[in-house]
């Protein structure tokens, strides 16, 4: 089905939304979207695409399709059945942190209109992970659902004690139905940039891997800033059974290539750049973890999907899902649909399904 509504939401909605400031936009979207539950028999169709071919699996998960949405959406999982409605094969709730926070102060988000982008500099604003775990006892999602997990975002929670937050987060979570967690160790946004250092890495892995009884899969997120010397350091201080999957990105703080003009960007200040300008860092990002990673262990790939053809470059790029949020932004809320219309399209063409393109990927790794 080939709704046109995503050219209606370019042309019109998104018209009148770019007229208010993004944050005041992006709330007056979320808080909409329960009003939607009434009409979802009717507007399912329009936002979900059914196929054989993109049909794979996930953290031990059969989806439906590879689309995930992106941690940073639905921060303290208010959404539930309404993510099921939108399309999404999976979704990533977060990032949650141990406190709650009210995050950086305002104004903190940016749009890049001409580069399709966004500069963030939330700060880890949220409800706190208590409050985020209540709601995700009940959510509804049929979909599945992974938790991102940070360290809260206070001066002075460092070292030891950053690890104590991060596991008392992990913790919280443990015994939630969830796909997997997420630990984020690439936001730049916080006020001392998020934990790199391997070694508190790895305390804080043998702290999760012990109260993790019932083996919930955990995934790291990675920087697309991540030099080679920090990426074969973290690979060389993880083991295989502390980590079952890496996201392939988080926003970067690089402005290059960029179309937007040099005042534009520098008014909006510090923050994690996001959108199609991320795309090439984010697909190189997972073109090196692909070949770090162990057999077993997954991608998912994030940063600049907009289309089915990005999809499929990651996806031949060792991911075996992708994630979107600034798409929605500039593509609207049929943008799920659109992509994995064009994607089933090209792997119609090429013959294949996202679980052999995944599938071909773990032999050759194995075969390494």
């Amino acid at each position: 089905m080939d709704t046109g509504l995503t050219a209606i939401y370019e042309n019109f909605m998104r018209h009148w939304l770019f007229q208010f400031d993004p944050e005041t936009a992006h709330d007056f979207v979320f808080e909409s979207l329960p009003y939607v539950r009434p009409f979802a028999s009717l507007l399912e169709p329009f936002c979900s695409y059914q196929s054989p071919r993109l049909k794979t699996s996930l953290a031990g998960r059969i989806i439906a399709n590879p689309v995930g949405l992106a941690a940073g959406f639905d921060k303290n999982a208010r959404l539930g059945r309404l993510l099921d409605i939108l399309g999404f094969g999976f979704a990533e709730i977060g990032t949650v942190t141990h406190m709650p926070g009210e995050g950086n102060p305002r104004p903190r988000l940016f749009r890049l209109v001409e580069d399709e982008a966004i500069i963030n500099r939330m700060g880890l604003n949220g409800d706190g992970v208590r409050a985020v775990a209540g709601r995700l006892r009940s959510s509804g999602a049929e979909i599945p659902i992974g938790v991102n997990i940070a360290k809260s975002n206070r001066v002075e929670i460092v070292g030891e004690r950053a690890i104590a937050d991060v596991v008392a987060s992990f913790r919280e979570i443990r015994d939630l139905p969830l796909a997997y967690a997420v630990l984020n160790v690439s936001c730049p946004n916080t006020h001392e940039g998020c934990e790199k250092e391997a070694a508190e890495l790895v305390v804080m892995l043998q702290e999760i891997y012990r109260l993790n009884s019932h083996n919930l899969p955990l995934f790291l997120k990675l920087s697309p800033d991540s030099s080679d010397e920090l990426l074969d350091s973290i690979f060389s201080s993880i083991t295989d059974t502390q980590v079952d999957g890496f996201i392939c990105g988080n926003t970067s703080t690089s402005r290059d290539s960029l179309k937007s003009t040099e005042k534009t960007i520098d008014a909006c200040g510090k923050g994690g750049l996001s959108g199609r300008p991320l795309k090439s860092k984010a697909l190189g990002l997972c073109a090196k973890v692909s070949r770090l990673k162990q057999a077993h262990q997954q991608i998912i790939g994030c940063g600049g999907i907009f289309s089915g053809d990005d999809a499929l470059e990651f996806l031949k790029a060792g991911a075996s899902a992708v994630e979107i949020y600034t798409a929605l932004v500039y593509l609207g809320p049929f943008a799920v649909h659109d992509i994995n219309r064009r994607l089933d399209q090209l792997l119609q063409m090429e013959g294949t399904t996202v679980a052999e393109i995944v599938s071909n990927h773990t032999r050759i790794e194995a075969d390494i």
